[in-house]
This record gives C-alpha cells, structure tokens and sequence, in this order.
C-alpha cells in the first residue's frame, strides 16, 4: 500500500513540474528586442543588417524555439539567408543576438515602416513583435491621422457573379498644417505606408494593396478605389471586408469593416393584357425588383414570329419602376411566344427569366360582360328551382283530383 502511495505521489509530482515547465515555455517564456540596424534610416532599394536579442526570461529552459524573420512588404530576405533560426536549448537568463541581412523594395514608403520578427516555441503557437524602420534620407516625424470618411460600391448592391469596385474615401482629420509640442515644429500631413482591403469565402479582391500611396493634407481627401469578385452561388446577405491601413509615424492605423450587400433579385415582366384582348399585339408590364438601379434594360421577344419592334429598349430602371411596353405580332408560325429582359448591374450582363405567352390563350372578361356572365348560374338556378314549385303544384293538384 505504502508503494502504491509513493509512486502516485511521484507522479504527481512530476505532472507538476511539467506544467509548471510548460507554462514557463508560453509566449513570455523568451524576449525579442530589435537592437539596431544599419544603415539609419535604410535607403529604398538597398540592403541592410539588423540584430536581434533573445532572452530567455522564464524559470525553465526552452527547448524547440525557432526565431522568425517574416517577409511583409517592403523587406525580404536577402537571397541565401534563412528568414528561421534554430538556438536550440535556450537556459534560464540565456541571451544571444541574431543578425539578418534584408532588402528594403525601391518602392518602399519613404518613413516609418514596419518589420515582423517572432519565435515558436513547440505547441504554444507563434508569437509576433513588429518594430519600426525609417527609410528614407529625410526622417519625416508627421503627426496627421486618418479617418474613412466614405465608402462607395459600384455597383450598389451586387449579384453571385458580379464584379465590382469599392471605393474608399480617406480623409486627413487635421486641420493645422503644423503643430507646436515641446517647443518642437510637427507637420500634420497624413502619410499611408500601405493600404489592404482583403476578401473572405464569398467575395474575392482582385486589385493589389496600395503601397506608399502617399500624403494627405489636413482636410484633403484621397480616394482609393478596390475591384471585387462576388464568387459563384453565393447567398444573399451583407458580407464584411477587413480593411487594414497602415501609417507612417505616430498615424494611427485603421482596421474597419467593409460592408458589401448581396441580392439575387432581377426584373420580372408578366403579360398586362392576352392576345386575345389585344388582337395582333402584346403587352407586358416589366418591373424592377432589385434594391438599385438597372441599366440598358432591354425587352427581347423569342419564338417563331415576327415582331415589331425586334426589341424593346427600356434603359435605366430605378428601384420599383414599372414600364409598360407594347409588341405587335406581324406573323407566326406557332402558337407559344416569350420574353426576356437583358439588363446591366454596374458592368455585370444578366438576363431575367424568360416569360411564356399562349397566344391562343383564353380571353378574360371585360367590366361588362363580367357581370352579365356572372348572372347565367343564378338565373339557371332560380329557373330550376321555379320549375321544382311548379311541378310539385302540378303533382299536388292531381292527386287531390284523384281523391275528390
């Protein structure tokens, strides 16, 4: 009994320890720092070094690390270098400096960008630390902000399948040129490093992000307009795009939702009047069911026919608007016609579904013949009951003839 005690003990105490060891191993188990880099500030298109410092700052060792150079635009790896580095067995307090050699793009956004670097350690996940690097030989020290003043879809409400263009509307919240702080001059110009609209399940982006698109003058605006693709049989709703933005020195980033609304709705068209009311001819009433606006609406008519006109152009169609249109049938060869309506949402070519007209099709009834049609069963019905009293006082008669 005594062993079996001991050993459960022993294990236990080994569970312990092992948890205790692994929660020292969790993302503050080390301690990433940039220490420098060379040259200050890096030049557009040139290569440069940076040192990185890594302290192990837990209780335990730390086994399994791997140290993360993470390429995000615009710095890359130079070409031979490995972006992973394996230190193996970190101990308690340990330290040790990593040095990369980077490219910095010949586009790079002139002023504060930023570099990635973090560490792995076994299950625990990827931990990330980002740190600044100016380029540029001028270091500007800019203290604008942004804000999204708008936000605009072309189309307005879009269908699965259609292209389309966001377009984002950024504006510099300053209204001073300069600012005064601590006896020290600052401008208020909005400088954007980079600008990333970015898609999900249903909807892709297929314009590039914007980098070092450039500066906003308090109160000045800049438009940054983003093509869309909504995929294929994709449900109607509102979806939600992530839009990210990112600035130069003391900006605020942006991190906002961008709503984008999907309707499969189209134009229905339904026959006013039958062929037989309108002798030679058709009329359809064509309605817009969508929650925007339509263009080049175009009637179309099918089937072994002639018709004039050969198609009906309507034009642009706002929400809930009704045309009436007219088509005369000049000859036919059979008894079954239809109609289709082609339109355009935005830059997007649809066709509704197609509207079968007989036109041997029963005519309906006009105000007044309506209501001569609908005394016939009455009068069948009081005539009959006129001939049931009748006969039964015909019946009646004889019988008593009979009796007398």
């Amino acid at each position: 009994m005594f062993d079996k005690i001991r050993s459960i003990l022993i294990i236990l105490i080994i569970l312990f320890f092992t948890g205790v060891s692994q929660a020292d191993m969790g993302e503050d188990a080390l301690k990433i720092n940039l220490i420098k880099y060379d040259p200050y500030p890096v030049n557009p298109d040139t290569d440069f070094s940076i040192w990185v410092q890594i302290k192990n700052v837990g209780e335990n060792d730390v086994s399994g690390a791997t140290i993360e150079f993470i390429p995000t635009y615009p710095f890359s790896i130079k070409p031979g270098e490995s972006a992973i580095r394996n230190p193996g067995t970190i101990r308690k307090n340990d330290e040790f400096v990593y040095k990369y050699t980077l490219h910095a793009d010949k586009n790079a956004f002139v002023g504060t960008n930023t570099l990635e670097i973090g560490y792995r350690i076994l299950e625990n996940g990827f931990t990330k630390r980002e740190f600044d690097i100016e380029i540029g030989t001028d270091i500007v020290d800019a203290r604008g902000t942004v804000r999204l003043e708008k936000s605009a879809l072309f189309p307005e409400v879009l269908m699965s399948g259609d292209s389309g263009t966001v377009t984002l509307s950024l504006k510099n919240s300053a209204t001073e040129y300069t600012i005064k702080m601590d006896n020290k001059d600052y401008s208020m110009n909005a400088q954007i490093q980079s600008a990333q609209l970015m898609g999900n399940e249903f909807i892709e982006v297929t314009s590039d992000p914007y980098y070092n698109a450039g500066i906003i003058g308090p109160g000045d605006s800049i438009d940054l307009p983003f093509s869309i693709k909504i995929k294929n049989n994709t449900p109607d709703g509102t979806y939600f795009l992530d839009f990210n933005l990112k600035g130069a020195a003391r900006l605020y980033s942006l991190n906002l939702k961008i709503p984008i609304r999907v309707d499969s709705s189209s134009i229905q068209s339904t026959l006013s009047e039958t062929p037989k009311l309108n002798p030679g001819g058709i009329i359809l009433s064509v309605a817009n069911n969508r929650p925007n606006s339509l263009n080049a609406a175009t009637v179309i008519p099918q089937g072994n026919a002639t018709f004039e006109p050969a198609e009906y152009f309507i034009g642009t169609m706002d929400p809930d608007e009704l045309f009436t249109v007219k088509f005369d049938i000049l000859a036919r060869k059979e008894e079954n016609v239809g109609f289709k309506v082609r339109f355009k949402n935005g830059n997007n070519w649809h066709e509704s579904e197609t509207l079968v007209v007989k036109l041997n099709g029963s005519s309906p009834f006009q105000a007044g013949d309506a209501g001569k049609s609908s005394l016939v069963p009455i009068m069948i019905i009081f005539g009959t009951v006129i001939i049931i009293i009748v006969g039964f006082f015909i019946i009646m008669k004889r019988r008593r003839a009979k009796i007398a």
